[in-house]
């Protein structure tokens, strides 16, 4: 997992899976955003955002890690987005035949439970999810405990009409 995320502090860079991040303050950016456009608007932008960067996320690293099966990029994104602080972030369970993934993160970044905060933690592993399982998920059932500093949501499958 460390070669997957590089600090190279001679060229001020920070590479996650391949790609180069920058540190920000993520909870004043999607307070930012929420007071700009609205909740909503704010979660929807996000949410696109995180979406696809999960989908190219799985696009990219199963080209290094081919052989390995669903549960195990699922702890590979899992320990990736741990080491990026977001929060530990643990798949509780996993159903891919009806479609609905549980996920909790402990100790999240950010800690609201609607708009861009919201999209920002789980909207990323609805990407990932549709890329590896090959249904089109989306976010259902979010929480926060308080007292347990611990996000909950179930992710599933989108009902095609």
């Amino acid at each position: 997992m460390s070669e997957d995320i590089l600090w190279d502090k001679a060229k001020g860079e920070l590479r996650i899976l391949g790609q180069r991040h920058a540190a920000v303050d993520i909870q004043g950016l999607c307070d930012h955003l929420d007071l700009m456009v609205g909740t909503k608007v704010a979660e929807v932008i996000m949410n696109q955002h995180e979406f696809r960067q999960g989908k190219d996320d799985v696009a990219r690293v199963r080209q290094k890690r081919s052989g390995e099966t669903i549960q195990e990029m699922l702890s590979f994104f899992a320990d990736a987005e741990t080491l990026s602080g977001v929060g530990v972030v643990k798949v509780t369970a996993l159903d891919t035949a009806t479609g609905y993934v549980d996920l909790e993160i402990s100790n999240p970044c950010v800690k609201r439970t609607t708009g861009a905060a919201k999209s920002f933690l789980f909207s990323y592993w609805c990407g990932v999810f549709t890329e590896l399982v090959g249904k089109e998920f989306e976010i259902d059932q979010v929480t926060y405990d308080e007292n347990k500093d611990l996000m909950k949501c179930r992710v599933i499958a989108r009902q095609v009409n």
